[in-house]
């Protein structure tokens, strides 16, 4: 069995791009994360490398529109500041949610940095669940540092990749 170790941050960073131009591709083989985009200069060798072994690549799916407002809805529900709580509940109008959600948080930076682990601990939770979905080993990369992360079994270290 080939050990490696996965960049978990960087896998997070990825699952939460909602650039519809942007796929993503995780080598099982290297625990590599290969970015597919029309603009890249090496598209071509990159999308061919990933066709001819398409058993070593798996696919990043992209985070449902559905999903992410679900979870909008469950970080707004545990704002304490009612005030905050009744403008977050217009940001559901908008057709960028999450980016209204940011902008209206961006005053307060105990919310906000409360959202962006919110949504990490979200995203994380579901990364597991492919992960293992998938038959993919255990293997992140760093130590752990928070206690829900060690709680899973995985390996995590801040590499720094936030919105």
């Amino acid at each position: 069995m080939v050990e490696y170790k996965i960049n978990i941050p960087y896998l997070v960073f990825c699952w939460q791009d909602d650039a519809p131009d942007n796929a993503y591709y995780l080598d099982r083989k290297t625990g590599a994360i290969k970015l597919v985009n029309q603009n890249l200069y090496d598209l071509r060798q990159l999308t061919d490398e990933i066709e001819k072994d398409r058993e070593r690549y798996l696919y990043l799916p992209k985070a449902e529109r559905k999903t992410m407002i679900a979870d909008l809805h469950d970080f707004a529900a545990t704002v304490g500041n009612e005030h905050l709580k009744n403008v977050l509940a217009v940001a559901f109008e908008s057709p960028h949610v999450l980016s209204a959600f940011k902008k209206i948080l961006e005053k307060d930076e105990s919310e906000s940095s409360r959202l962006t682990g919110f949504l990490e601990e979200r995203a994380l939770s579901r990364i597991e669940a492919w992960l293992t979905a998938n038959s993919m080993p255990k293997e992140w990369e760093g130590e752990a540092e928070d206690e829900d992360l060690e709680d899973t079994g995985y390996e995590y270290e801040d590499f720094g990749v936030h919105d």
